[in-house]
């Protein structure tokens, strides 16, 4: 009995998710925060940073279809108000944050608003106004990449991948935030089915993601840029990116 219960003891401490301060031991960089402050600070930041990406897809969409009208808005005017929506919130939390969090989310918010970066909101623009048939550049500027669609079928495909794009990142910065949290508290949580397939019920975020996939497809409209496999590899690449960069809104101590 007393070797059973050894065995089982130390099983349970092989499960054991990782604790304040400590990697997260799975594909994600960074480590559960060290302090209730800095789990505070990185959960403000990951939801600013989820309604910055909204907020940004927002504007590109107003600029798209103003562009396809013919007419113009002032895009720039539109992200400077995310932008400073962004940085109130960051603020509002700076207290609680270390001066690594502090630096890395600066640092992240210049790539992804930094128009010449090409990782930023702005090039990625192209990645649903992908199709160059129209000839017409969405924003003559160069600032934001992407084309004009040539037909209101392509405009309504490439509007809806760009908002599906978005709405997926927003999800899996929540998973980001929520598998913090739980670690933190000592609890389990799977990150994994979180973010990506959930065998058991279809609500991964690549499921969701997917299942509106599949309805614009068969909606029709999609030029070949954004069919299906092509709107799948936009998911990869999007949660490969946020992944990468987890260790910005999660630092290690």
């Amino acid at each position: 009995m007393t070797i059973g219960a050894g065995c089982l003891s130390a099983a349970l401490a092989l499960a054991a998710p990782p604790g304040p301060g400590q990697p997260f031991a799975d594909d994600d960089p960074g480590c559960v925060p060290d302090t209730t402050e800095h789990r505070k600070c990185s959960e403000t930041l990951a939801k600013a940073f989820a309604t910055l990406v909204s907020g940004v897809s927002r504007c590109h969409d107003r600029q798209a279809r103003a562009a396809f009208a013919g007419s113009s808005t002032d895009e720039e005017a539109c992200e400077t108000k995310v932008r400073i929506r962004f940085e109130a919130r960051r603020d509002g939390v700076a207290a609680a944050c270390s001066a690594a969090q502090l630096a890395l989310a600066a640092a992240e918010e210049t790539q992804l608003l930094d128009s010449s970066d090409a990782r930023s909101l702005d090039a990625h623009n192209a990645d649903a106004y992908c199709d160059v048939s129209s000839g017409i550049a969405i924003d003559p500027t160069g600032d934001d990449a992407g084309w004009v669609p040539p037909s209101p079928e392509a405009l309504w495909c490439a509007r809806s991948v760009a908002n599906n794009v978005a709405k997926l990142a927003q999800a899996v910065l929540r998973c980001h935030a929520k598998m913090a949290y739980m670690f933190f508290a000592g609890r389990d949580f799977d990150e994994e089915g979180c973010e990506e397939f959930n065998p058991l019920n279809g609500r991964g975020a690549r499921d969701q993601y997917s299942a509106r996939v599949d309805k614009l497809v068969a909606r029709g409209g999609c030029l070949p840029c954004l069919d299906g496999p092509h709107q799948e590899t936009l998911a990869f690449d999007t949660v490969t990116a946020i992944d990468g960069d987890n260790d910005r809104l999660y630092p290690c101590p």
